[in-house]
């Protein structure tokens, strides 16, 4: 009888739990942040050449064989970058950025024969706290050093977006990643963040990839890239082989997160959530300014 009175009960404890649903993400309905045209992708060339291309960092072959660089796979290089966009992000008390990386890609639909080539757009999105990125990007202009530097941010949710049909179609491009993204706070892996001074003070030499927090697993980028059976990527090497340029004040707009708020306001919109200036300034004046979350070679 005991045992009988245990298990009718237990169910009725079980439905007096409280339940709290988890914080859902608000994400502002247009990019504050967008960089494309102004991008140039650098690689060393088998003969000792750096080769550049607009928006791409060129496979690695012979500097002057132009027929090798024009073919179709070829053309979308190791890595390249058509657009680099960034939403501002409401998750509780807490700003998120979702950084968003839309690049070029193609397929043979008959590998074999080299026949058949497909062209189409992928995408790639991390979702950092604001914070940290801002705590990282201090701390390389603290460092006032010519070497690159690797920034390891934590990322709360990242994942490839296969196959986009319309570059311009931002809406839909968001929809795919608001109408699946869940916060992770353990999520097992990292922005990685490579940056450098380039060429003049102007410049800034960059590259990001996502990585697995213990394992040396890729995502983020068209090819991994290897030296010794070892990915280059998430060392400070890499920028002996590759990197991304562009012009430094473009880059740290990043930062700006009311230049959104701002574009709507010209254009009499409504934003999706307030981002007037005291909850930013409540995150700039925290003291939670240790970089705690960052794992910087």
């Amino acid at each position: 009888m005991r045992y009988l009175l245990i298990c009718l009960v237990l169910p009725l404890i079980s439905f007096a739990q409280p339940r709290e649903n988890r914080e859902l993400p608000i994400f502002e309905s247009i990019p504050y942040f967008t960089v494309g045209d102004s991008i140039v992708g650098w690689s060393l060339s088998a003969d000792g050449q750096w080769v550049s291309r607009a928006n791409t960092i060129p496979v690695i072959g012979i500097s002057r064989n132009e027929e090798f660089y024009n073919r179709k796979d070829n053309a979308l290089g190791i890595d390249n970058i058509k657009r680099l966009m960034a939403y501002k992000v409401k998750y509780g008390k807490d700003t998120l950025i979702c950084l968003l990386k839309i690049a070029s890609d193609g397929k043979y639909r008959y590998p074999n024969r080299r026949k058949g080539w497909d062209n189409y757009y992928s995408g790639y999105f991390w979702l950092v706290r604001y914070r940290d990125l801002r705590n990282a990007l201090e701390y390389f202009e603290e460092k006032d050093t010519s070497d690159a530097i690797v920034l390891r941010i934590k990322a709360w949710e990242g994942r490839l977006i296969k196959e986009i049909d319309d570059i311009e179609d931002q809406e839909e491009i968001l929809e795919e990643i608001v109408s699946s993204t869940i916060v992770k706070p353990d999520f097992d892996r990292n922005l990685v963040l490579t940056l450098q001074e380039g060429s003049n003070s102007s410049t800034l030499r960059f590259h990001l990839v996502s990585m697995h927090v213990i394992f040396n697993d890729i995502e983020g980028v068209r090819k991994n890239f290897t030296k010794r059976g070892r990915s280059v990527y998430g060392s400070v090497r890499l920028f002996d082989f590759m990197y991304y340029e562009m012009d430094r004040k473009n880059f740290y707009d990043i930062l700006n997160l009311d230049a959104n708020l701002d574009r709507l306001l010209e254009e009499e919109m409504d934003p999706v959530f307030d981002a007037g200036k005291s909850d930013v300034d409540a995150i700039m004046d925290s003291s939670a300014t240790a970089l705690d979350s960052l794992d910087i070679d």
